[in-house]
C-alpha cells in the first residue's frame, strides 16, 4: 500500500513500502516525485509504482545527499518548522553541504567522507561552532533518512566534528547597560526605547520587534509577549514565540512611563492596538537583523567592546534576577523558557550562591533551638 502527498501545484510525492531489510529488519521505502495535474493522475501513478515495486522492477531509493536534504527540508516545513530556522538550515546546506557532498549517493556516504568534510570546513577557517552546526544538520537529515528506510545507519553519528570550546557568558555590568541605554537614546529615541524594553524584560530580539501597542497595559504596567517577527528573504511575517506560548511580564515604572511618552507623541492611527511599537513606516516592524546592525553602532559608540551582543541584555536580566534571589520558576517564566530546567542549564553558575544561602538557612534552623 502506498501513500501520496502534494508537494506543490502539479507535483506529488509517492511513497511505497518495499518490505523489510533482511539484514537490519527496518522497513524500506521507494519514494518518487512525479508531475500530475490532478489527484486522479497522481493516484494512477501511485498504482503503477506499487505494481513495479511488487514485481521487483523498482527497489528502494538510493538518492543523493542533495535530494535527501531537499526532502528533509520539505518535511520540516510540513511539520511547522519556522521559516527563520529553515532559512538558517538552507544557508548551511547550499553553502557547505551540497557543494562538498551533494552528489554522493546515500549508499556511498561513509564516515570517512563526513570526517573529511568537517576537516575541509576547518581548513577554510570556519569556527568549531559553525562546523558543528553543519554536523547537526547532516545528522538530523540522516536520522530522518534512517526512519524513512533510505539508509541502514546514520554515518554522521559516528563522525567526529571538532570540539567546541565553552563560550564564557558575556554578561555586561550594570554600568555598561546604563551606558548602552544612554548611547542608544542619543542615536535615536525609538532605538533607546527598544533597548530599554529588551533590558527591562529579557525578551528576545525578534519578540521585541513584534510588540504592538495592544500588547501594552500601561495602567497595570504589564506587557504581553505574544509573537515573534520573522524576516528572511522572501518572507516577512509574525509567528508564535520560540516556545509557542504567550507570556505576561511586569514592567518597572520607568520603562512603562517611557512607553507611554512614546505613545503620546504618535498620531492616533499609529497607536491603535494593531500597530507595531517599533516601526519605520507605520506598517511593518523593524527587522531583527537591522536591529542587530544598529546595536553594533550603539556598542561601538559606547566603547563597551564587540563581545557584548544585544542578546546579552537577556543574560543580564537573568543574572540580575537570580543574583537578587528571585525564584527560578519566576525567572524562567519571565524569559519565556519552556521550563525551569532550561534556565538552570544556562545559568547554573548563578544558583550556586543561592544554594549556599539555603544551606546556611537550614543549618541555622537545625543548630539553634
Amino acid at each position: 500500500m502506498g501513500t501520496m502527498r502534494q508537494r506543490s501545484e502539479g507535483t506529488w510525492e509517492l511513497t511505497v513500502s518495499a518490505g523489510r531489510d533482511a539484514s537490519t529488519g527496518s522497513y524500506r521505502r521507494v519514494i518518487r516525485t512525479v508531475r500530475a495535474s490532478t489527484k486522479r493522475d497522481a493516484k494512477a501513478a501511485l498504482s503503477e509504482l506499487e505494481v513495479e515495486v511488487r514485481s521487483g522492477r523498482v527497489g528502494p531509493d538510493d538518492v543523493t545527499l542533495a535530494e535527501l536534504l531537499e526532502r528533509w527540508m520539505e518535511h520540516l516545513r510540513s511539520k511547522g518548522r519556522s521559516e527563520n530556522t529553515l532559512y538558517g538550515y538552507r544557508r548551511y546546506i547550499e553553502r557547505d553541504l551540497v557543494p562538498a557532498l551533494g552528489s554522493t549517493r546515500l549508499s556511498k556516504l561513509t564516515v570517512l567522507n563526513v570526517d573529511r568534510f568537517y576537516d575541509s570546513l576547518t581548513d577554510r577557517g570556519l569556527a568549531p561552532a559553525t562546523v558543528r552546526q553543519a554536523h547537526a544538520i547532516l545528522r538530523a537529515a540522516l536520522n530522518q533518512a534512517e526512519r524513512w528506510g533510505l539508509v541502514r545507519r546514520n554515518v554522521a553519528k559516528l563522525a567526529s566534528p571538532p570540539a567546541q570550546p565553552q563560550r564564557e557568558q558575556q554578561t555586561p555590568t550594570v554600568e555598561e547597560v546604563r551606558l548602552l541605554l544612554a548611547t542608544a537614546a542619543e542615536i535615536d529615541a525609538l532605538l533607546g526605547t527598544y533597548v530599554r524594553l529588551v533590558a527591562a524584560t529579557g525578551m528576545r530580539r525578534a519578540e521585541a520587534c513584534a510588540v504592538q501597542w495592544g500588547d501594552l497595559d500601561a495602567d497595570a504596567e504589564v506587557l504581553t509577549i505574544r509573537r515573534s517577527h520573522v524576516a528572511v528573504p522572501g518572507t516577512r511575517t509574525d509567528k508564535t514565540t520560540k516556545t509557542r506560548s504567550t507570556r505576561t511580564v511586569r514592567l518597572d515604572p520607568s520603562t512603562s512611563e517611557e512607553l507611554l511618552r512614546l505613545r503620546s507623541t504618535l498620531p492616533a492611527m499609529l497607536r491603535a492596538s494593531g500597530q507595531y511599537v517599533f516601526t519605520s513606516d507605520g506598517r511593518l516592524p523593524w527587522r531583527p537583523d537591522t536591529v542587530s546592525t544598529r546595536w553594533a553602532r550603539v556598542r561601538d559608540r559606547a566603547g563597551v567592546g564587540s563581545a557584548i551582543r544585544l542578546h546579552d541584555l537577556r543574560h543580564w536580566q537573568a543574572t540580575q534576577l537570580l543574583d537578587a534571589g528571585v525564584p527560578l520558576p519566576t525567572v524562567a517564566a519571565r524569559l519565556g523558557h519552556a521550563s525551569g530546567a532550561t534556565t538552570m542549564k544556562i545559568y547554573a553558575h548563578r544558583t550556586i550562591g543561592a544554594d549556599e544561602q539555603a544551606a546556611v538557612v537550614v543549618g541555622n534552623a537545625l543548630d539553634n533551638p
